[in-house]
């Protein structure tokens, strides 16, 4: 059914008194996705950090955090390199007795870069295991089950 030209909704002018009301409502609706402390890759670094201290797991394991994504001048890059920063290794590095584990942290959109693809491919080509996780939990779980062989 088609409308006649009187029944037509006509535009709103956003300087109008409806048109600023209008744009107003759309603002207070909108919705804004954000990183909060569950999904930010930072901040489930120091989580995965915290609960290793209030497990006690960390004075148990040897487990660390590898700081490679450092950001500065390409001087500072070049530095690095020379002395013998890899790029792509990830996150957490685990050494339970007679093995070696790789732990790559990321949010929930994040993937995996071509330099942490290698280093995946490398690690695991070496006999060593290697895992993605995107929570807490899935952390978590990782470590429990390599805390089994210590």
């Amino acid at each position: 059914m088609k409308r006649s030209a009187s029944s037509r909704k006509k535009p709103v002018k956003s300087g109008t008194k409806a048109g600023r009301r209008l744009i107003a409502a759309a603002k207070e609706a909108a919705v804004h996705v954000r990183k909060t402390a569950t999904n930010d890759e930072t901040c489930l670094q120091m989580h995965c950090k915290q609960w290793l201290d209030k497990s006690g797991i960390w004075s148990r394991l040897l487990i660390f955090h590898v700081a490679n994504e450092r950001k500065g001048s390409i001087g500072a890059a070049m530095h690095f390199k020379r002395m013998g920063v890899r790029a792509g290794v990830a996150d957490w590095l685990a050494f339970p007795p007679g093995r070696a584990v790789a732990i790559e942290l990321k949010d929930d959109e994040g993937e995996q870069n071509s330099d942490q693809e290698i280093f995946q491919k490398k690690w695991e080509a070496a006999g060593n295991v290697y895992f993605l996780c995107r929570t807490l939990e899935e952390f978590q779980g990782v470590v429990r089950g390599i805390s089994l062989f210590i």
